[in-house]
């Protein structure tokens, strides 16, 4: 498999110098991915084959197999997992995959986390139970209760150690205590007071959640380095057994173990690691004495860290190795060094969760129906970070988790999101997500509960083909040469791992989740946004990491080769001696060294890109064999129409366009580069280290006058509705159809033709045009005298037209797809038993359930003028 794909990445860069001026030769990995929901795995072969065809036919190129709870009433169907019937489906689609062009990956399990009815309740996540008691030596020499008392914690909880504390001393007492946790010391001084605390490792006994049918089961221990192993082997088992083929790559989804913050050797592998025995800290580790700068506390973590980079994630990966396939992986939420864990694994994967505000002009607000996005700039680059210093490939995200409410997300709302993670390295998106259905399942089909929908039943499916292209062309550049950014910003784990809240065993797992970490780590998130706003871009990198890079021909050189300017040291720059000793070295023999984010040092270090730090725009460069390229992102309110010079050296550059596939000549002089980009928009810049020959479209912005508006009447038919709209309407101004005095088309989904004419003189048909769709509700396609002039989905919602128009009458015809808010809306208000679905049942962006019966109707069409502006 990985042959396979280094392979094709050679082919991609032969095929790149023989043809700079091409698109990149198209990987598969440079089409979008897709969660794949296996509703209580009742799947047969005819709907797998058909869901898999539309998938292929759409633009997706891998479907990831995560399987569910099921469906109400449908237990007779449900396959259990990993049972033979199972693998026989599995082997299916790995056939059908290979037939439709789609690499088809795994969860290895069910829902989330691993676990599973083999996990035993001694290989279940653990946690640290413990009792406190002061008494006199006299007391303990008669012999002291120390048991756990929690009547739910009793029956699980293991006795580790007992250890006494008293003037100075510490005792520690666990030969001392007998099977029904009595502690008897017989030499203990009798006058003496201690303190007596007694460390039980008992289990969480969390279970996994939205588990498929054979998933059920407690959640594993992932730092017990024989929990994974056992857990592992019902893999090997199943696929051996079976004689069944491995997928593509292995997913492990975010660390969602709560509560987790021990594990049965946990006193053995701190000392060995640390060099002292945790028991007898354990004042200092629960927080009820003082402890300078919260060492115990950070060791503590430390080991956590270790221990679940080596027990779970190299071990998981290692396994996944030997079986010819790769890991995919989503560190965060993990109480980890999240740069070591990322590196660990093939594939890096971060998450959106939520919708940032740009305040993109035109782009479609939905108050009231959106989710924040808890992931920003800082917390998207830990998994790229992790890539590039370590010179993978790929960098997966799991995509638009809770962008907005069900029913309601458009392919305009999903793009500006994809590209603020394109610019933070992400260059294998994989969709969150698509859910099996059967392909006569009455509307609206099986559904998974977040809500973006990415699956045939869905309107926006109508239009989705032209979103995944533009994906697949961003991709197939941002898959392409290496990563070029500035700095190594050394991660400052121990500041973050020194935090303490409260005390207790509850105090002490600290886990870098999305949602959380603006707490966890305000001073590093600040430090990164200064840095991306003084026109810069970073990687992070962790003490490990550090350790291998070194300093050669002036820059920075990690070990995997990826080179940078300078190292940035935000924080305390509180350190390890021999990672302190190592960048002294690297200073010594020239190294740029940078203590905070000041812009005076960052600018003596590197040029910073004007296009950020002046304008706004967000950006990702990247270096190839014949220059360099950008991926460039206007996601500000402002339009930016100005010349702008760049950091690296080029004799010639090229525009390339990823909604259209159209490659433009630059206009380009002493002063930089003019760019064109209004709000919203993106493109690709490939700057050339030659002259370039050959032809390419002259890129067009400037426009004439002040517009035609199509203001005269038009028509309105339905291609494809359901319900369906049978009539057509006649109408003397543009409105969205929900509007009209008709209650077909005020709950219908699908897609509707408008359609009018419009005079232009000889003179006028032999211009370009540009057409100006204003606010599209939700994508459209622009056909004009019967030529398909594209398809707009995002904003601005512009098309140019060239000179296809005609002398005299011309045909405007603009087939325009909603979303399926009303007709789902209409389904609630009649009752409709949609809600079928086991477990969560489907839940609004508040995680609360909700109906959609009071929903005011959506805007479905064109929703203002129609321009059309005639270029320069």
């Amino acid at each position: 498999m990985k042959n396979r794909f280094m392979t094709i990445m050679a082919l991609m860069f032969v095929a790149g110098n023989a043809a700079a001026q091409s698109w990149p030769v198209t990987a598969i990995e440079a089409k979008p991915g897709a969660r794949w929901w296996w509703l209580g795995s009742a799947v047969n072969e005819n709907d797998l084959e058909w869901n898999m065809k539309e998938y292929s036919k759409v633009g997706i190129g891998a479907l990831e197999v995560t399987p569910l709870y099921g469906v109400r009433g449908n237990e007779k169907n449900e396959l259990r997992f990993l049972s033979s019937p199972w693998m026989e489906a599995f082997r299916f689609v790995k056939s059908e995959g290979n037939k439709n062009g789609l690499l088809i990956d795994m969860n290895n399990g069910t829902g989330w986390p691993f676990g599973g009815p083999n996990v035993p309740i001694n290989e279940a996540a653990a946690k640290l139970v413990h009792t406190d008691i002061t008494v006199t030596g006299k007391e303990l020499r008669g012999g002291v209760n120390i048991s756990v008392t929690d009547a739910k914690e009793k029956p699980f909880a293991k006795l580790s150690r007992v250890m006494a504390y008293g003037n100075g001393t510490v005792v520690d007492l666990t030969s001392m205590t007998d099977a029904n946790g009595i502690v008897t010391w017989k030499k203990a001084p009798k006058k003496q007071s201690f303190r007596i605390i007694s460390a039980y490792c008992s289990r969480t006994r969390q279970q996994v959640k939205r588990a498929a049918p054979g998933g059920e089961g407690y959640v594993m221990d992932h730092f017990d380095k024989n929990a994974v192993a056992n857990y592992l082997q019902m893999f090997d088992k199943a696929f051996e057994s079976n004689k069944v083929p491995y997928p593509n790559s292995f997913f492990n989804d975010s660390y969602e173990v709560y509560k987790a913050n021990w594990t049965p050797r946990l006193f053995e592998e701190f000392e060995a690691r640390r060099g002292y025995k945790l028991e007898e800290h354990l004042l200092e580790l629960l927080g009820e004495v003082e402890d300078k700068d919260n060492k115990v506390l950070v060791d503590y973590r430390e080991t956590l860290s270790d221990l679940l980079l080596e027990n779970f994630t190299n071990q998981w990966t290692a396994w996944a190795h030997k079986h010819g396939a790769k890991t995919r992986n989503q560190a965060h939420g993990s109480p980890a060094n999240l740069i070591d864990v990322y590196s660990a694994v093939d594939i890096p994967e971060i998450e959106g969760f939520g919708l940032s505000e740009f305040g993109i002009k035109g782009l479609r607000r939905d108050t009231g129906f959106t989710k924040k996005n808890d992931s920003d700039v800082s917390m998207l680059k830990y998994a790229s970070s992790a890539a590039h210093i370590n010179g993978k490939t790929l960098v997966s995200s799991e995509t638009f988790t809770w962008l907005t409410e069900h029913f309601r997300t458009s392919l305009s709302q999903c793009k500006p999101d994809i590209d603020l993670m394109f610019t933070c390295g992400v260059n294998n998106m994989y969709f969150h997500g698509t859910c099996y259905s059967p392909k006569n399942d009455v509307w609206p089909g099986w559904k998974f509960y977040a809500s973006i929908d990415m699956s045939p039943t869905n309107s926006i499916w109508h239009d989705a083909p032209y979103f995944m292209k533009y994906i697949e062309r961003c991709q197939s550049f941002l898959q392409m040469g290496q990563p070029d950014n500035d700095f190594l910003v050394y991660l400052p784990i121990r500041d973050m791992w020194a935090e303490r809240k409260g005390k207790g065993p509850g105090s002490l797992l600290m886990q870098f989740d999305i949602h959380s970490m603006a707490k966890k780590a305000p001073e590093f998130i600040k430090s990164i946004i200064e840095i991306d706003k003084a026109g810069y871009d970073c990687d992070y990198i962790s003490e490990k990491y550090l350790m291998g890079t070194s300093y050669k021909n002036g820059m920075l050189e990690t070990a995997a080769g990826t080179r940078y300017h300078a190292l940035i040291i935000p924080g305390s720059g509180r350190m390890p001696q021999k990672v302190r000793e190592h960048i002294d070295m690297l200073k010594s023999q020239g190294a740029v060294i940078i203590y905070g984010t000041s812009a005076a040092d960052m600018a003596k270090a590197a040029k910073a890109e004007t296009m950020k730090s002046k304008y706004g725009l967000r950006m990702i460069r990247r270096k190839n064999d014949t220059g360099h390229h950008y991926f460039i992102a206007n996601l500000s309110p402002n339009d930016i129409k100005t010349r702008i010079p760049l950091t690296v050296s080029y004799v010639d550059a090229r525009w390339f366009n990823p909604l259209n596939g159209e490659i433009y000549a630059t206009d380009t002089d002493d002063n930089g580069i003019f760019i064109n980009l209004k709000s919203g928009e993106s493109m690709i810049l490939q700057t050339y280290n030659a002259k370039q020959n050959g032809a390419t479209v002259e890129h067009k912005t400037e426009i004439a006058g002040m517009g035609k508006i199509l203001n005269g009447k038009w028509d309105l038919e339905f291609c494809n509705s359901a319900p369906a709209v049978s009539k057509s309407f006649k109408l003397d101004k543009l409105q969205t159809w929900e509007t009209l005095d008709d209650d077909s088309v005020k709950v219908t989904m699908g897609t509707g033709a408008y359609t009018t004419h419009v005079y232009m003189t000889a003179q006028e048909a032999k211009a370009d045009w540009l057409i100006d769709l204003g606010d599209v509700r939700e994508s459209a396609r622009v056909y004009i005298n019967g030529k398909f002039i594209g398809c707009a989905w995002s904003v601005p919602f512009t098309l140019n037209c060239g000179n296809v128009f005609k002398k005299g009458d011309n045909v405007v015809r603009i087939e325009v797809t909603n979303l399926p808010a009303n007709r789902i809306s209409d389904l609630d208000r009649k009752g409709v038993k949609w809600r079928k679905f086991k477990d969560i049942n489907v839940v609004g962006i508040k995680y609360k359930k909700s109906g959609y019966e009071n929903w005011a109707p959506v805007e479905s069409g064109l929703n203002s003028n129609v321009v059309l502006y005639q270029y320069k």
